[in-house]
């Protein structure tokens, strides 16, 4: 039996109107059925053949497709053929297609299915939609009168003696469909309709005859492909990788779509910091495949530390997340990896402004696929060569990272996978100045390695298990110098731990997750200069100004073990309109410190051991009344135990607590239109034991850093998206909100440093065919606080300056505004594929200000400048 339902996908210019038929069950076969069906992942439009194009001819390419136990696509076959260029157009898109493994009773199967490409010249009208078609049998062809075609919570309809139907007035979008009738197995599928369109398909089926013997062929099953899209919760966002890599101002770099974001704030030029939802940047943790790393972007903000071309998908959870993670008072960013199947060696080469990169992947046997990405940054030999002194001023990052991976299927929903990645940082900003004990500098590196296996099993049963044992490395060295006083901070730290969940369904309306987070680090750290640098948040200081008198030098070692059980469930109430999720983590803590108090002499070392034991409860409610309206909300309780370098008995506190912060949130999505979303979300957060520096004006030993502090944050994000409507397609995000700090009980509430009460990122592309792809984007951002410099008088004993300042807060940095443009055009070159883009970022060459900095006698002020207008060209070659 063969089915046949022609779909009309892509805008006018693209042309190809994607058809998805599906080789349905033998009635004999009763006994197997399809449990998930295999989803488009890489949807690759064909060209349209310009000859056939100006003899303004359409047609229709029915092709075969064998896609194996990974949705890799096997095998392609013409099955009716339209001509030599307009087969060989379908056909060069379809090998190139990657799917979701197709599963057959839970467990992962190869599949075969009739994928039809209609190449069609004729305009798209924005009106509603009309499914209209005919049921026939298999095996003769014959119409099937008196089966029931439906749509999910709509309109039905009847075939008549013609086997015929018509539904009309259809919303636009992907709608689902039943089919059901007498001897008729009922089956669903789902069509995509465009506004305007009738689509015309063709349902072949096969009756049911209980003479029959059950058939042996399992991979013919019926299924629906459709494309992949922006996935959105009110809590979360998940973004598939080929929806982040076409977003304007990200170069191409998936990862970099997170800074857009509603509840993200924008990050100094530099920095490559993320500041979401008011909190310290500290305390929002990313996570590759489970595994922690020191930070989501390179210094600079400029790239991710993760290859794009290794990115499956990638979800910001600002506040609010489930029990599986925990040990940080923000949010959370987990990226997801994979290891790029297909036969053969194929990699790709891309160069910029900014860096070089190179990718390869290559199939080593029939289970093993390996790949490898490595990038270099080398915008600074450019600002080395150029003249005048634009390194000083404006912080040019130099970076580097790269991944080597090996994937193995063990068998059909089994995997186990082997991944290296490392990366590495340096970056530094100044001030020149004639005099050498005036010169003004600050320094940053960073470097990191991760090593990890991932093992995942689906059982097929809707059970899932995986376990993520890893190790890693890092090395860090901040350096602030004012003349000739630097003040240092070194570390350098070893790492191991492991993830392991498992997932099962243990009633229709109940799934159970249980699952453990083991983590252990072990650090060493070294730490001159003055006590006061570097500043921390909350300092009243100024970029430039004198350190502190008091000096000290300390090395101490510290160990930290968390071993955290937890367990969640997802209880499914009213047909699944109604979600409850509770979850419950236990989160025992135990660290060691080498050294109580600040060395004396000779005197050994008195080490600390501290250990604490805290629960976290969070639960998570979402309710669908209506597929056009939904309701969220959720809350929970977090902790965070103290940074390794906030430990040293000389410049912190070795005895510093667990910090814990509770998060609360609501919200709701409103889909007015099949092609528009809108969602709102209101959101709090409320933190104490944070680590401040002791208000005391003689601060007790081993007390430089006290657990006095509190904070909290709240505000309204929102975002109105459209989905892909005549080639555009984009999004606005706009974040409202308030985020204050408090250094001791009785202390007034101020800004945190962080502070941006209005971000607002604006993104539209425009894809109108033959390759061409144009975008722009638009932010807006708040300056974030500092305290103002009131006034200075002489210090005569240190033979300079000494500022006065104002209230924290009393001054802000400027607003920030920045126009971005892209263009890009993708040339096929035989087998092979050639991208050429052109992105300008701050098209308007707007002198945003990133710092305040200020002459000796602190009488004049000036900025330290964001990167100028800044066009880049880039190239990628696919093959």
């Amino acid at each position: 039996m063969r089915a046949k339902a022609m779909l009309d996908r892509l805008p006018i210019f693209l042309a190809p109107l994607v058809m998805v038929c599906a080789l349905a069950l033998e009635a004999r076969a009763q006994d197997a059925a399809i449990t998930r069906a295999p989803e488009l992942i890489e949807l690759v439009p064909a060209d349209y053949p310009e000859a056939e194009r100006e003899a303004g001819r359409e047609a229709t390419v029915t092709i075969q497709i064998t896609i194996d136990a990974t949705g890799a696509v096997e095998d392609a076959e013409i099955m009716e053929s339209a001509g030599e260029l307009f087969d060989a157009a379908a056909l060069a898109a379809v090998r190139r297609f990657r799917f979701s493994p197709a599963e057959i009773d839970g467990v992962p199967a190869a599949i075969r299915i009739l994928y039809a490409y209609r190449f069609t010249l004729a305009p798209v009208a924005p009106t509603t939609a009309t499914l209209a078609g005919v049921v026939r049998d298999r095996r003769t062809r014959a119409p099937i009168a008196g089966v029931t075609l439906a749509r999910e919570g709509g309109a039905s309809a009847t075939t008549d003696d013609g086997g015929r139907f018509e539904l009309a007035e259809l919303e636009a979008g992907t709608i689902a469909i039943t089919l059901s009738g007498e001897r008729l197995t009922a089956l669903r599928t789902e069509e995509t309709l465009a506004a305007g369109e009738r689509l015309e398909v063709v349902y072949e089926v096969t009756l049911r005859d209980p003479d029959e013997e059950a058939s042996e062929d399992e991979d013919d099953m019926e299924i629906v492909v459709v494309a992949p899209q922006l996935r959105r919760e009110v809590v979360s966002t998940r973004v598939e990788a080929e929806e982040a890599r076409r977003v304007p101002g990200t170069q191409g770099d998936v990862l970099r779509v997170v800074e857009n974001l509603p509840g993200v704030a924008r990050s100094s030029v530099g920095a490559g910091q993320l500041v979401v939802w008011g909190a310290s940047p500290e305390d929002t943790r990313v996570y590759v495949d489970g595994v922690r790393i020191p930070r989501l972007y390179h210094e600079g903000g400029l790239r991710s530390v993760v290859a794009s071309d290794l990115v499956q998908s990638l979800e910001l959870v600002p506040g609010g997340y489930g029990a599986a993670y925990g040990r940080g008072l923000g949010g959370i960013v987990t990226v997801r990896t994979h290891t790029p199947t297909g036969d053969g060696v194929h990699g790709a080469l891309s160069a910029d402004l900014y860096d070089a990169s190179a990718m390869m992947r290559a199939s080593l046997a029939d289970r093993w696929r390996a790949a490898a990405a490595a990038r270099v940054s080398w915008l600074h030999l450019m600002a080395e060569a150029a003249q005048g002194d634009l390194g000083a001023y404006v912080p040019v990052p130099r970076y580097w990272d790269a991944q080597v991976r090996a994937l193995h299927a063990i068998s059909a929903g089994e995997t186990v996978e082997l991944v290296w990645m490392l990366g590495g940082d340096r970056v530094s900003r100044g001030v020149p100045n004639s005099d050498p004990a005036l010169v003004t500098q600050e320094a940053r590196e960073l470097d990191f390695q991760r090593v990890y296996a991932r093992w995942e099993r689906d059982g097929g049963d809707g059970t899932r298990s995986s376990i993520v044992p890893w190790i890693g490395w890092d090395r860090g060295l901040r350096a602030n110098r004012f003349g000739e006083v630097e003040t240092s901070i070194a570390s350098e730290g070893f790492f191991a731990g492991l993830r392991a969940s498992h997932r099962t369904r243990v009633f229709p309306f109940l799934e159970i997750e249980v699952g453990l987070d083991a983590e252990i680090g072990v650090s060493a750290l070294r730490r001159e200069g003055s006590i006061g640098l570097p500043a921390r948040e909350g300092d009243r200081r100024v970029f430039g100004q004198p350190p502190p008198d008091r000096i000290g030098s300390d090395a101490w070692d510290v160990v930290h073990v968390s071993a955290a059980p937890y367990i969640e469930g997802d209880l499914s109430l009213a047909d699944g309109a109604v979600h409850i999720v509770p979850g419950l983590r236990l989160d025992p803590y135990a660290r060691s410190v080498s050294r109580r108090t600040p060395r004396e002499g000779n005197a050994p070392d008195i080490g600390l051991f501290d250990q604490d034991f805290r629960a976290e409860p969070r639960l998570a409610l979402r309710w669908d009344p209506y597929r056009e309206l939904g309701f969220r909300a959720a809350g929970g309780l977090y902790h965070q135990p103290p940074a390794a370098e906030d430990l040293s008995a000389s410049f912190g506190s070795p005895t510093l607590p667990v910090a814990q912060a509770w998060h609360v949130l609501a919200g709701t999505a409103v889909r007015p239109v099949p092609a528009l979303a809108i969602e709102v979300t209101g959101f709090a957060s409320f933190s104490e034991g944070l680590a401040v520096r002791s208000q005391a004006s003689s601060p007790l030993r081993a007390e430089a850093l006290v657990a006095d502090g509190w904070g909290r944050a709240y505000g309204v994000q929102s975002l109105i998206r459209l989905e892909k409507t005549e080639g555009f397609s984009g999004w606005i995000a706009y974040t409202l909100m308030r985020s204050e700090r408090q250094n001791a009980p009785n202390e007034p509430w101020r800004p945190f440093d962080f502070d941006q009460t209005h971000v607002l990122t604006a993104l539209l592309s425009y894809t109108p065919g033959f390759g061409f792809e144009a975008g722009a984007r638009i932010r807006y951002a708040t300056g974030m606080p500092r305290a103002d410099v009131t006034g200075a008088y002489y210090d005569a004993g240190r033979d300079r300056w000494q500022p006065t300042f104002g209230a924290h807060g009393s001054l802000r940095l400027p607003e920030f505004v920045q126009l971005d443009l892209r263009i890009a055009q993708r040339i096929e070159l035989g087998d092979t594929k050639l991208d050429v883009w052109l992105e300008v970022q701050n098209v308007t060459n707007q002198e945003n200000g990133e710092e305040y900095v200020y002459s000796a006698d602190y009488r004049r002020r000036d900025t330290i400048r964001s990167l100028p207008i800044l066009p880049a060209i880039g190239l990628r070659w696919t093959f």
